[in-house]
């Protein structure tokens, strides 16, 4: 454009022997489609990362924990850090309806009430995931999650809790 120097040659056109529809023999393969990405393949997916996580967290957080995060949630410096962070103040309703699940199962024995906080939070990160996410432009690796607590549980000689 400006030149500074350099002399820019004339474009051609490309010759017909470059042009052919032969394919190159280097080319590798695309590689296969994964599988359609359905809620409930997802939510399978999640249970297991889920369940080991909530297994870390000490089980199910008490219905007070989770009362608190409520109000913490429309604290000032929370509600300040929303609107820097995205431009608007933090939705607190999620924390709300985790406090109202909390309170629907208050009868169920421990067992019962943290797999179903895992059954919650498996299908929470299954709608997250087949919403926008890095998922649509990088594939998520699959069955590459162990439970380290597995093997303690065959030594003990309890069954695994599906």
């Amino acid at each position: 454009m400006w030149g500074f120097g350099r002399q820019q040659e004339p474009r051609q056109a490309p010759s017909a022997a470059s042009t052919s529809t032969a394919p190159s023999p280097s080319l590798p393969s695309p590689p296969p489609h994964p599988p359609p990405r359905t809620l409930e393949s997802l939510i399978q997916e999640e249970l297991p990362v889920q369940r080991h996580s909530v297994e870390m967290e000490g089980g199910m957080p008490s219905c007070l924990t989770l009362f608190d995060n409520f109000l913490l949630c429309y604290s000032l410096a929370s509600q300040i850090k929303s609107v820097y962070r995205h431009g608007a103040p933090r939705e607190c309703t999620p924390k709300f309806e985790d406090f109202k699940f909390c309170m629907s199962i208050k009868n169920l024995d421990e067992d019962q009430k943290n797999e179903v906080w895992v059954r919650r939070r498996a299908e929470w990160w299954a709608r997250r995931r087949l919403g926008r996410s890095s998922e649509d432009v990088w594939e998520a690796r699959r069955d590459v999650y162990t439970d380290p607590l597995e093997d303690k549980r065959k030594a003990d000689g309890s069954a695994p809790q599906a």
